[in-house]
Parts: C-alpha cells; structure tokens; sequence
C-alpha cells in the first residue's frame, strides 16, 4: 500500500484534517439509514439498505474514534464524552432492541480509554478501558468491533497495517456476505477520503455528539406513536 501516515494536526493551531467532517457527515447519514431501515422497515428495500448503504457506518465510525483518541489534547476527557453519550443513548437502544443489548458507543469508549492509557499512562482510563473492553461481547457488533478500532490506531501510524481492517474485519465480522463486501467497500471509501484534500466544512457539534442519542430517540417515538 502506497497510502502515507496520517499526519497529526499541530496542538497549537488546533488543525482540523478538512476529510474529517466529511467523514462524520457520511457515517451519520448511513447510520441513520441503518436504523430506520431497521426499526421503521419499509418491505423489501430495508434488508438491502442495511446490507449495503448501512455497513458503511461502523467503520468510519471505528477510525473517527481512534483518530480523535490519538490526536485530542485530552485523550481520557474524550473517552468521558463517548461514554456519556452510551449512557444517554442505552435507554431507547435497548427499547428498540427489545433486549439488553449495549450500544456501540460503550465499544468505541472502551477502545478510546485504551488509548488515553496508551497516551497519558492514565491508570484510571485504563481501568475503564479494560472493564468496558471485558463487557464487548454483551454490546452491538462484539468484540471485534473494539479490535476494529485498535486496527485502525494501529493503521494511523503504520500505513501497511491498513490490510487489517480493509480485508481481515469485513471478512471476521460479516463473511462472504453482501454485507461483507459493503465494509469492504466502506474502508475503501475512507481510504480515499483521508488521502484526499478536500476544503474544510464545518458540521455543527450537535450534530457530531449528540446525534446518536437523539435519532435513537426519535425513531422509539415515532414507534411508540404508530
């Protein structure tokens, strides 16, 4: 693979990759397809959509974490962020869900405490980390979600290892599946968005932290109210 390192942004000028909000503004929307094909399904075309437009998501998702985690001044205040958030969202999550079933976020804060150890040696973070890190098997997508997102940390900094989560987590997480091949193609799309450069745009902080919990939310709402 002929794909550089990703450059962290200096501290100072508090830099933010113009990729980036793209990223996020992506991983929102089929995440969002996901679920409403999910939970509001609308007769054959909501299977496709899962298994295509809808297993983008996780995967931009697992990089935004470990690229946040790697570069934040505050790597354990991060992780405090994506925590709250899994609390707040747990509640309609597991309505939705009929089942205690924890959500990503709880995944994506364990790998995020992991690394604010990595970063800080802060044994408190790391506690939280191991102890989140123990609970994956009860959460969405297991723990090769957490190992997704170590891969990509690991990928950051070492381009060659771009392999792991490009061919051996599609292939671990959903097999030779349509939607194995959508993840496939997920990374793909990652790959050539954080090699590109594409003019900065601004997403409102919102819509990039609190947009889980709230969509969550009004999809029990609209479930509860049809």
């Amino acid at each position: 693979m002929n794909t550089t390192a990703i450059a962290a942004p200096a501290a100072a000028a508090r830099v933010i990759p113009g990729w980036l909000p793209l990223v996020q503004g992506i991983a929102i929307v089929t995440m969002a397809i996901d679920h409403v094909s999910l939970w509001l399904p609308a007769g054959d075309v909501s299977p496709i959509l899962r298994a295509t437009l809808g297993r983008v998501a996780l995967p931009l998702f697992c990089f935004m974490v470990a690229w946040h985690a790697l570069h934040t001044a505050d790597a354990r205040r991060y992780a405090d962020r994506i925590l709250t958030i899994a609390l707040l969202a747990q509640l309609p999550f597991m309505a939705l869900h009929g089942q205690p079933l924890g959500n990503i976020c709880f995944t994506l804060a364990a790998a995020a405490y992991l690394a604010a150890y990595y970063r800080h040696r802060d044994h408190v973070a790391l506690a939280a980390g191991a102890l989140l890190a123990c609970g994956t098997a009860l959460n969405e997508y297991g723990p090769l979600a957490l190992g997704l997102i170590l891969a990509f940390m690991l990928a950051i900094r070492h381009p060659i290892t771009w392999i792991v989560p490009l061919i051996g987590w599609p292939l671990a997480q959903y097999g030779t599946s349509l939607s194995g091949v959508s993840a496939f193609l997920g990374v793909c799309l990652l790959l050539a968005l954080v090699s590109t450069h594409v003019p900065p745009i601004h997403l409102p902080r919102w819509l990039t932290r609190w947009f889980y919990p709230a969509h969550l939310g009004g999809i029990w709402l609209l479930r509860w109210l049809v």
